[in-house]
């Protein structure tokens, strides 16, 4: 994605209009954590587009790519950094068209629409779709209609999003996102695990291969992937035991409910004995002729239990 050509197609084909012009903002959030020195990072993108309506406008576009579930929290914040984030120098780069750059820049940036894209390697159970966009819709509360509007107040205040499961992948791809994913695809992994080798390039998509031929050869970018390989080996074992925490939670949280129903069924079962062994007490000693006190004083009952009975 640091290559602008190939970064103005990529995002092309996952939002599905004409990227005209893209600059790209890396922003990267380190852990204080001075053992391991981790970072986490994602991509921001101010884009200006074409629509369908052939209608243009200028967007902010945020990427980011997850391997964890867990990772849903972090999106989260990352997104809202995105409506408080202030105007970087990059919005003065002579390379961005005169109507990407602010005159006066304002102190946020959500003054432009903020487009979500998230790139998932884990399938989401309740999702079972290997890509969605999820849009605004607007509806009119009074009747239910769906109304065409364009608001600026709507367009800056929610945000579209494109969510994507890799692993849900087809093996027949023929629409043009499905092709361009075929770069994600881990089956075609060869011994190490991070390098594809394409048994066929998809059409149209020749450039972002040949691109992405380069940093394999360089010995010093293998060893970042390699490291990174060992970070995703750690964050997985840390998953995995938190995962089985949670589990084991969870069962003894069933175990204890379902202990405790039996405890109230056992109650129940022994307030109705104890009430019909009761009943029969009474109308024992009734017989054998003991006062309504002598009987009161035997079971506990008050006066009126005993007449009633």
């Amino acid at each position: 994605m640091e290559n602008n050509k190939l970064a103005k197609k990529v995002l092309s084909v996952i939002l599905d209009v004409e990227v005209l012009e893209v600059t790209l903002s890396q922003q990267e959030t380190t852990l204080p954590d001075e053992k391991r020195g981790l970072t986490l990072f994602r991509l921001d993108f101010k884009a200006l587009i074409r629509e369908a309506d052939n209608t243009e406008k200028i967007v902010l576009i945020e990427l980011q790519k997850s391997k964890y579930i867990t990772d849903i929290q972090r999106f989260r914040n990352y997104l809202g950094a995105s409506y408080m984030t202030k105007p970087s120098k990059g919005d003065a780069n002579p390379r961005v068209p005169k109507m990407m750059v602010e005159e006066k820049p304002t102190e946020y940036h959500s003054i432009y629409p903020i487009i979500a894209i998230y790139i998932l390697g884990y399938n989401l159970n309740d999702l079972p779709y290997m890509a969605v966009s999820v849009n605004r819709e607007v509806v009119n509360s009074v009747n239910q209609e769906k109304v065409e509007v364009k608001s600026f107040f709507i367009d800056h205040l929610t945000h579209q999003a494109h969510i994507i499961q890799v692993r849900r992948l087809p093996q027949r791809r023929q629409t043009r996102l499905e092709q361009f994913f075929t770069f994600f695809d881990q089956s075609q992994c060869i011994s190490d695990h991070y390098i594809l080798d394409l048994k066929q390039i998809p059409k149209g998509f020749e450039d972002i291969a040949r691109y992405l031929q380069g940093p394999v050869s360089d010995e010093q970018f293998r060893r970042l992937l390699e490291a990174e390989d060992q970070l995703d080996a750690i964050f997985d074992h840390q998953e995995a035991q938190y995962l089985q925490k949670i589990a084991e939670a969870e069962k003894q949280i069933e175990v204890a409910e379902q202990q405790r129903e039996a405890a109230e069924k056992q109650r129940e079962v022994a307030e109705q004995i104890k009430e019909v062994l009761t009943i029969k007490l009474v109308r024992q000693m009734k017989k054998s002729g003991a006062t309504v006190a002598e009987i009161a004083n035997e079971t506990g009952l008050k006066q009126e239990e005993i007449e009633k009975l």
